[in-house]
Protein backbone atom coordinates (compact mmCIF):
# COMPACT_ATOMS: atom_id res chain seq x y z
CA UNK A 1 0.00 0.00 0.00
CA UNK A 2 2.96 2.55 0.50
CA UNK A 3 4.39 1.56 -2.33
CA UNK A 4 1.39 2.92 -4.38
CA UNK A 5 0.59 6.07 -2.35
CA UNK A 6 4.16 7.00 -2.83
CA UNK A 7 3.65 6.55 -6.55
CA UNK A 8 0.70 8.13 -6.65
CA UNK A 9 2.64 11.09 -5.27
CA UNK A 10 5.37 11.18 -7.28
CA UNK A 11 2.77 11.01 -10.52
CA UNK A 12 0.59 13.89 -8.75
CA UNK A 13 3.98 16.11 -7.71
CA UNK A 14 4.92 15.32 -11.09
CA UNK A 15 2.00 16.76 -13.24
CA UNK A 16 1.73 19.31 -11.18
CA UNK A 17 5.20 20.70 -11.43
CA UNK A 18 4.94 20.07 -15.46
CA UNK A 19 1.80 21.36 -15.87
CA UNK A 20 2.14 24.55 -14.11
CA UNK A 21 5.84 25.29 -16.18
CA UNK A 22 4.51 24.56 -19.01
CA UNK A 23 2.57 27.39 -20.88
CA UNK A 24 0.92 25.65 -23.88
CA UNK A 25 -0.97 28.31 -25.21
CA UNK A 26 0.18 29.41 -28.15
CA UNK A 27 -0.87 32.59 -28.49
CA UNK A 28 0.79 33.87 -25.36
CA UNK A 29 3.20 37.01 -25.72
CA UNK A 30 6.00 34.84 -23.95
CA UNK A 31 9.33 36.12 -25.66
CA UNK A 32 10.22 32.83 -27.55
CA UNK A 33 13.41 33.20 -27.69
CA UNK A 34 13.74 32.26 -23.38
CA UNK A 35 12.62 29.00 -24.09
CA UNK A 36 15.85 28.16 -26.13
CA UNK A 37 18.59 25.57 -24.56
CA UNK A 38 20.59 24.45 -27.31
CA UNK A 39 22.28 25.60 -30.96
CA UNK A 40 19.32 23.61 -32.63
CA UNK A 41 17.31 26.50 -30.79
CA UNK A 42 15.86 23.23 -29.03
CA UNK A 43 12.63 24.82 -26.43
CA UNK A 44 13.86 23.70 -23.12
CA UNK A 45 10.64 22.36 -22.25
CA UNK A 46 10.43 19.53 -24.75
CA UNK A 47 13.28 17.19 -22.00
CA UNK A 48 10.67 17.89 -19.38
CA UNK A 49 7.80 16.01 -21.09
CA UNK A 50 7.75 12.44 -20.29
CA UNK A 51 4.88 10.88 -22.10
CA UNK A 52 4.37 9.06 -26.01
CA UNK A 53 4.34 12.76 -27.31
CA UNK A 54 7.99 13.38 -25.79
CA UNK A 55 9.29 10.44 -27.96
CA UNK A 56 7.22 11.54 -30.87
CA UNK A 57 9.03 14.96 -30.12
CA UNK A 58 12.33 13.38 -29.50
CA UNK A 59 12.26 11.29 -32.73
CA UNK A 60 11.38 14.61 -34.77
CA UNK A 61 14.36 15.73 -33.28
CA UNK A 62 16.50 13.47 -34.73
CA UNK A 63 14.99 14.94 -38.34
CA UNK A 64 16.54 18.41 -37.50
CA UNK A 65 18.79 19.92 -40.19
CA UNK A 66 17.87 17.47 -42.79
CA UNK A 67 17.51 18.81 -46.06
CA UNK A 68 14.07 19.40 -47.44
CA UNK A 69 13.23 17.34 -51.17
CA UNK A 70 9.62 17.56 -52.45
CA UNK A 71 8.39 14.31 -52.35
CA UNK A 72 11.16 12.60 -50.31
CA UNK A 73 10.66 10.83 -46.93
CA UNK A 74 14.26 9.67 -46.19
CA UNK A 75 16.47 9.98 -43.47
CA UNK A 76 19.29 12.16 -45.59
CA UNK A 77 16.04 14.42 -47.55
CA UNK A 78 12.43 14.94 -46.82
CA UNK A 79 9.53 16.93 -47.16
CA UNK A 80 6.52 17.63 -44.98
CA UNK A 81 4.63 14.99 -44.98
CA UNK A 82 7.50 12.75 -45.42
CA UNK A 83 8.80 13.96 -42.29
CA UNK A 84 5.26 13.62 -40.31
CA UNK A 85 4.98 9.99 -41.53
CA UNK A 86 8.83 8.96 -41.14
CA UNK A 87 8.07 10.12 -37.57
CA UNK A 88 4.76 8.54 -36.43
CA UNK A 89 5.84 5.32 -38.80
CA UNK A 90 8.52 5.12 -35.44
CA UNK A 91 5.82 4.64 -33.50
CA UNK A 92 3.63 2.02 -35.21
CA UNK A 93 1.05 4.95 -36.52
CA UNK A 94 1.09 4.48 -40.54
CA UNK A 95 0.53 8.03 -42.02
CA UNK A 96 -0.12 8.76 -45.72
CA UNK A 97 2.28 10.80 -47.24
CA UNK A 98 0.30 13.75 -48.40
CA UNK A 99 -0.22 16.76 -46.06
CA UNK A 100 -4.27 16.36 -47.45
CA UNK A 101 -4.63 13.12 -46.43
CA UNK A 102 -2.85 13.38 -43.16
CA UNK A 103 -5.00 15.95 -42.57
CA UNK A 104 -7.93 13.71 -43.05
CA UNK A 105 -6.75 11.68 -40.29
CA UNK A 106 -6.93 12.30 -36.18
CA UNK A 107 -9.25 13.80 -33.72
CA UNK A 108 -9.47 17.71 -34.35
CA UNK A 109 -8.20 19.51 -32.07
CA UNK A 110 -8.84 23.64 -31.49
CA UNK A 111 -6.02 26.27 -31.66
CA UNK A 112 -6.62 27.21 -28.28
CA UNK A 113 -6.02 23.52 -26.50
CA UNK A 114 -2.56 22.12 -28.57
CA UNK A 115 -0.57 20.07 -27.46
CA UNK A 116 3.28 18.37 -28.22
CA UNK A 117 2.57 16.19 -30.30
CA UNK A 118 -0.64 17.25 -32.59
CA UNK A 119 -0.05 18.08 -36.34
CA UNK A 120 -0.81 21.20 -37.86
CA UNK A 121 -2.21 21.61 -41.13
CA UNK A 122 -1.33 24.56 -43.50
CA UNK A 123 -2.48 25.81 -47.03
CA UNK A 124 0.48 27.21 -48.65
CA UNK A 125 0.23 26.57 -52.72
CA UNK A 126 -3.28 25.01 -52.76
CA UNK A 127 -6.30 25.41 -50.62
CA UNK A 128 -6.08 22.13 -49.26
CA UNK A 129 -3.72 21.33 -46.43
CA UNK A 130 -0.14 21.06 -48.02
CA UNK A 131 1.95 21.43 -45.20
CA UNK A 132 1.90 19.69 -41.89
CA UNK A 133 4.00 20.38 -38.75
CA UNK A 134 4.72 18.73 -35.33
CA UNK A 135 3.31 21.29 -32.66
CA UNK A 136 5.95 20.81 -30.04
CA UNK A 137 4.61 23.63 -27.30
CA UNK A 138 4.82 26.89 -26.13
CA UNK A 139 3.91 28.40 -29.41
CA UNK A 140 6.73 26.12 -31.71
CA UNK A 141 6.71 23.48 -34.26
CA UNK A 142 9.16 21.72 -35.77
CA UNK A 143 8.71 20.69 -39.94
CA UNK A 144 10.40 20.27 -43.46
CA UNK A 145 10.37 23.93 -44.41
CA UNK A 146 10.23 24.67 -47.67
CA UNK A 147 11.82 28.09 -47.17
CA UNK A 148 14.40 27.28 -45.04
CA UNK A 149 15.21 24.12 -47.38
CA UNK A 150 15.58 21.91 -43.63
CA UNK A 151 14.15 20.24 -40.70
CA UNK A 152 13.78 23.15 -38.40
CA UNK A 153 11.62 24.77 -35.51
CA UNK A 154 9.20 27.93 -36.46
CA UNK A 155 7.08 29.64 -34.25
CA UNK A 156 3.24 29.02 -35.26
CA UNK A 157 2.75 32.73 -34.39
CA UNK A 158 4.59 34.02 -37.33
CA UNK A 159 2.50 35.52 -39.36
CA UNK A 160 2.85 33.44 -42.49
CA UNK A 161 1.77 30.07 -40.82
CA UNK A 162 -0.96 32.77 -38.77
CA UNK A 163 -2.38 33.54 -42.11
CA UNK A 164 -2.35 30.09 -43.60
CA UNK A 165 -3.44 28.02 -40.76
CA UNK A 166 -6.21 25.31 -41.29
CA UNK A 167 -6.42 22.82 -38.83
CA UNK A 168 -5.15 20.51 -35.77
CA UNK A 169 -5.39 16.88 -35.61
CA UNK A 170 -4.31 14.55 -33.00
CA UNK A 171 -3.30 11.07 -34.15
CA UNK A 172 -3.61 8.39 -30.80
CA UNK A 173 -0.45 7.07 -30.05
CA UNK A 174 -0.02 3.71 -27.98
CA UNK A 175 1.24 3.56 -24.44
CA UNK A 176 5.34 4.45 -23.84
CA UNK A 177 5.60 0.55 -22.94
CA UNK A 178 4.75 -0.43 -26.38
CA UNK A 179 6.60 2.57 -28.07
CA UNK A 180 9.68 0.38 -27.02
CA UNK A 181 9.29 -1.93 -29.65
CA UNK A 182 9.31 0.38 -32.22
CA UNK A 183 12.75 2.25 -31.46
Amino acid sequence: MSRLLFTFIVLFFTTSLFSDSLNLNPLSNQDLSTLNSSSDNEPSFISHLTSAKASVLGKAKEYLGVRYGFGSRTARSTDCSGFTQQVFKSFGVCLPHSAAEQAQLGEKVDFKNLQAGDLLFYRTYKRAPSHVAIYVGNGKMIHASYRSRKVQYDSINLGYYQKRFLCAKRIALKDTNSLKNYN
